[in-house]
């Protein structure tokens, strides 16, 4: 130590020396925390690997959320109605009905488990909107549509539909009028009606937001049937069954999703929506088959192509609408407040 150096004035520069070195510990320390928070939140991210090897799960623990929504009968609605003892069923709606009008078909596998009687009276490729706001002669197609089948039923008038279906080179269009002919709406007590995915297909509005009522948009079309069902025949329960799952064929026989393709007015699930708020509003019951019968994962199963069943999807769409008319069909006594 020189002579005129103080201990204070020898000691500082070891004093400043140990705080770079507290300094350097602590960055070192916020560096590591902050290096393993960056790492944990990157694993999180990344998630959990599934285990692929799906062989031993029992798949049918998993649930799935359906849009269905089974509606009771209003008792006063059946007020001064004489039952007679056995269910008849009018089956409305295209391809999942035509497709297959022997012991297979949709129609006879729903009377057989069900035990009930059930007119098919679905045509071919036909669809829930139809193509003109007001009757075009020169589209007569429109007649195996929705709206102009139940107009038929509502007049009790067959002439028209009739020529038009034996001109059509297709034998089922004149099959079905002939039953339609036989149906004594007096004794119907339900009415089935399924549309597959034709509307979709066909690039059918899903619905028009200025007209609820627009029979050319798909909503339209069914949302004024039921309304004129409801108002001939109001002791008849409706349901309305969805599209399965399907898949859209473009004009270059390239197969899509349904579920993802959108041609501009919304993929298939969205007219799932749309059509169960149909019945929603019409106060009917809907069956969601497109997430509760056939789906994306089994539809391979059950399908011929992108869009027709086989037998076993047949059978497996019978099983869901006579579950619900063996089980599920209830009578409420409506009540007003005084």
């Amino acid at each position: 130590m020189k002579p005129n150096e103080t201990m204070e004035e020898t000691s500082a520069p070891k004093k400043g020396g140990s705080q770079l070195i507290l300094h350097l510990i602590l960055l070192a320390a916020i560096l590591l925390i902050a290096a393993i928070a960056v790492y944990r939140l990157y694993k999180w991210n990344q998630g959990t690997p599934l285990d692929t090897n799906t062989e031993d799960v029992d798949t049918s623990q998993f649930d799935i959320e359906t849009l269905d929504m089974i509606i009771p009968m209003d008792s006063s609605l059946l007020a001064g109605r004489e039952d007679d003892g056995e269910t008849t069923i009018l089956c409305l709606g295209n391809n999942p009905f035509s497709d297959d009008r022997g012991s297979t078909g949709l129609a006879a596998q729903i009377a057989s488990k069900t035990n009930s009687t059930v007119y098919d009276c679905g045509f071919p490729d036909s669809s829930a909107a139809c193509k003109y706001p007001i009757y075009n002669p020169e589209y007569t197609k429109d007649h195996f549509n929705l709206f102009y089948v139940v107009e038929c039923f509502r007049n009790n008038e067959f002439t028209a539909i009739s020529s038009i279906a034996n001109d059509e080179p297709d034998p089922r269009y004149a099959e079905t009028v002939e039953v339609m002919k036989t149906v004594d709406m007096n004794k119907v007590d339900i009415i089935i009606i399924m549309y597959d995915s034709t509307d979709y297909n066909m690039g059918t509005p899903s619905d028009n937001p200025d007209n609820p009522n627009d029979v050319t948009a798909f909503t339209g079309g069914l949302r004024t049937t039921i309304e004129n069902i409801k108002s001939t025949w109001p002791y008849i329960r409706i349901f309305v069954m969805s599209p399965t799952y399907a898949r859209y064929m473009d004009e270059n026989g390239e197969l899509h999703n349904g579920t993802t393709t959108d041609m501009g007015n919304g993929t298939l699930n969205h007219y799932l929506v749309k059509e169960s708020d149909v019945a929603m509003d019409c106060g009917v019951s809907f069956i969601d088959n497109y997430f509760g019968t056939i789906n994306e994962d089994n539809y391979e199963e059950y399908m011929n192509d992108h869009l027709h069943y086989n037998n076993a999807g047949r059978e497996k769409l019978a099983e869901r609408i006579a579950d619900i008319i063996n089980n599920r069909m209830g009578t409420v006594t409506s009540t007003t407040a005084e």
